[in-house]
């Protein structure tokens, strides 16, 4: 797959001399950048979604038993 990405001269120029001090390519470098970024941001996504779902199940379901039914309740009321 390709990808283009615009960057600002100053950014271009200094992602250059990375890469011709690594002896690598600028696109090595960008794909590297753009796999640490997603994985950074995709853990994270999954460690909220882990906190999330620790504290859902430590909820008291009894009360949340007891809401919707006096709503079940209340609706059936207006039909």
């Amino acid at each position: 797959m390709v990808l283009g990405v615009r960057l600002d001269t100053e950014l271009e120029e200094r992602l250059a001399a990375v890469a011709r001090t690594q002896g690598r390519s600028k696109s090595d470098i960008a794909r590297e950048a753009v796999r640490r970024y997603v994985e950074l941001h995709d853990e994270a996504f999954r460690r909220e979604a882990r906190r999330q779902s620790q504290r859902a199940s430590r909820r008291d379901t009894q009360a949340d038993y007891a809401f919707w039914e006096i709503a079940e309740a209340e609706d059936s009321a207006w039909r």
